[in-house]
């Protein structure tokens, strides 16, 4: 029961980004904080790379 309230939480956060860029422009030409706060959780530095943490539970890697 707890997996599938999870699997639903889930659905719904996608479906809320999904909808999200219809109200913005297509190409991003500045920072966009409303932007920023609905996709990132967290990005990590680290010595070597930093770790872009999406809230639709991706990581993303970035070398310097």
């Amino acid at each position: 029961m707890a997996e599938k309230a999870n699997t639903e939480g889930y659905k719904q956060r996608i479906q809320e980004m999904g909808a999200f860029p219809d109200g913005e422009a297509r190409e991003l030409t500045e920072y966009n904080e409303s932007m920023v706060r609905n996709y990132i959780k967290c990005i990590k530095i680290y010595d070597d790379h930093f770790t872009v943490s999406f809230k639709a539970g991706i990581d993303l890697d970035i070398q310097r």
